[in-house]
């Protein structure tokens, strides 16, 4: 799996834990393990949206 995450808006350079630097309002695409490092409060903090995107099987 991996996420779909739009950043709240406002916030400025945010580091995700794919180690890139984003602002408000971007839309960022994590990994499931990217996305699970982030604690429950930096996810309130950060995230106005999250959607679950299925990978395709390879």
């Amino acid at each position: 799996m991996a996420y779909t995450i739009t950043l709240k808006a406002g916030l400025k350079d945010v580091v995700l834990p794919n180690g890139n630097r984003y602002q408000g309002g971007d839309v960022v695409i994590l990994s499931d393990e990217q996305y699970g490092q982030m604690t429950a409060s930096a996810r309130t903090a950060v995230v106005q949206s999250a959607t679950v995107v299925p990978v395709p099987a390879s």
